[in-house]
């Protein structure tokens, strides 16, 4: 809860402090006051500070924060400051980014710690507003206008979806409050042996659709190339992994308190997991332009982390494996986002493999840590890439052992495209003048990215139990 407070806080002193300024001073103050709270989220999730008085001021059937909850907060703020501080060299005018910015990340953290399905929708439209802004805040741009448009339009969308699944699952269950809802629909199908009422999984496909247009998997993923594509590169970084991470949490949150009725809802999602995972891949591999072509890999990330949903038993126990998975995928795709966007000299949004045509030869520790992205991103060994795809697998072997093999198949075919930076890096640089230097606070803020990756993929669960256990 103090998480919330002081990220509220902050924003809105951003806001009114940083007009007509320059936004690069505040791009930083944000990243460490995020790195800060990161920290007393973790100090909250152990016990070592106490904050029952603030967490008081809100009723604790709307909205709790638990250990698990509070480890994700602290996680969704480290993210965040990563993104601040590696897109922070920036001429803009005026803090409004950075302060929609740290006001979306309020509504992931009420996606988070949400107890009864109005506080969810509010984290939903306090994440997503904010986000329909950004995405067409370069306003020079075409693609920017249309990215925003698209993303209002299939947002607006989505949440009526998810609002009438809502409704139906009030309507079967008598109770908006999470686990009123799940305790309810279990008690009825499991002991009086009746089948699932029609109401009730109509409001269990609808909500998920809903939330399955946040995530972005097939075939309910047709707006994010175009929007990641047309975003500026700061705002993609973000949308890419601070929305799945807040909305793959509320999602097993969700499905948690339904497992009782599991058979009804299980079948399709390995169904739509494999679809998303074979789409997301097969179409990445033709793509050129690197936004695009993490748009179709964040796609085929969700089809793995389907996978996390369809874990038997309380998801929140294992709530480890998201915590590995999102800490590979989220520092390796902001990482190589940050990197294509410094090197890309001419200012332009629009980011290409040529750019970092010759960074192997003039730049070698850029060059590892590149790779070292690469690698963890694809899913290679001692990488943390590696090690949140081998604990999701091995979890998943025992729910739906198809699934598993057809993400090892989609793992393989991401080789294909990820291995395009890489090939891009060690390309001929005879008509790139380009001198790859970077600034200060990205190289540090990246090279710790990549020692955090290469000792979780190293050390595993010793290092995570270290960090969060």
């Amino acid at each position: 809860m103090i998480s919330l407070y002081i990220i509220f806080i902050t924003a809105v002193m951003v806001l009114f402090l940083g007009l007509n300024k320059k936004e690069v001073g505040f791009n930083k103050l944000s990243g460490f006051i995020l790195i800060v709270t990161s920290a007393l989220s973790v100090a909250a999730a152990k016990g070592w500070i106490k904050t029952a008085e603030l967490e008081s001021w809100a009723p604790s059937n709307m909205i709790y924060f638990g250990y698990a909850e509070n480890m994700m907060v602290a996680l969704l703020s480290l993210i965040t400051a990563i993104v601040l501080l590696v897109f922070a060299e920036t001429e803009i005018v005026g803090t409004d980014r950075v302060g929609l910015i740290l006001l979306s990340l309020c509504g992931a953290i009420m996606m988070i710690a949400y107890q009864h399905m109005v506080m969810l929708f509010l984290g939903l439209e306090v994440l997503s507003i904010p986000l329909f802004v950004l995405a067409g805040s370069d306003k020079e741009r075409l693609a920017s206008n249309e990215a925003a448009l698209k993303y209002f339009l299939m947002g607006a969308f989505s949440t009526a979806v998810f609002l009438l699944g809502v409704a139906f699952t009030y309507g079967a269950t008598g109770s908006m409050e999470l686990a009123s809802m799940g305790i309810k629909a279990s008690f009825h199908h499991a002991l009086e042996g009746m089948p699932v009422p029609a109401l009730l999984n109509a409001g269990l496909v609808l909500m998920s659709v809903g939330l399955l247009f946040k995530i972005s998997a097939a075939p309910f993923h047709f707006w994010s190339p175009d929007v990641y594509e047309g975003s500026p590169n700061r705002v993609m970084a973000f949308m890419s992994t601070i929305v799945k991470v807040a909305a793959f949490y509320a999602f097993a949150k969700l499905l948690s308190n339904f497992e009782g009725i599991r058979k009804s809802w299980e079948t399709w999602f390995i169904a739509l997991s494999m679809i998303t995972i074979l789409w997301g891949n097969l179409a990445a591999l033709k793509q050129n332009n690197i936004k695009r072509m993490m748009a179709y890999s964040s796609i085929a990330h969700a089809g793995y982390l389907m996978m996390f949903l369809l874990l038997p038993g309380e998801k929140l126990q294992q709530y480890y494996i998201l915590v590995v998975y999102m800490i590979s995928y989220a520092f390796s795709s902001i990482g190589l986002l940050s990197l294509a966007h410094v090197l890309n000299k001419n200012g332009s949004e629009d980011l290409n493999f040529s750019v970092l045509n010759g960074l192997s030869k003039k730049n070698p520790l850029l060059m590892i840590i590149m790779v070292i992205f690469v690698l963890s991103i694809a899913g290679i060994p001692i990488t943390a890439g590696f090690a949140g795809k081998f604990y999701l697998f091995s979890s998943a072997w025992y729910t739906s052992p198809v699934l598993v093999l057809v993400g090892l198949l989609g793992s393989a075919i991401s080789i294909g495209y990820y291995f395009k930076f890489i090939k891009g890096a060690i390309a001929d640089d005879s008509e790139n003048s380009n001198d790859f230097k970077i600034g200060t606070v990205l190289t540090i803020v990246l090279s710790i990215c990549a020692l955090v990756l290469v000792g979780v993929g190293v050390f595993g669960l010793e290092t995570l139990t270290f960090l969060i256990g």
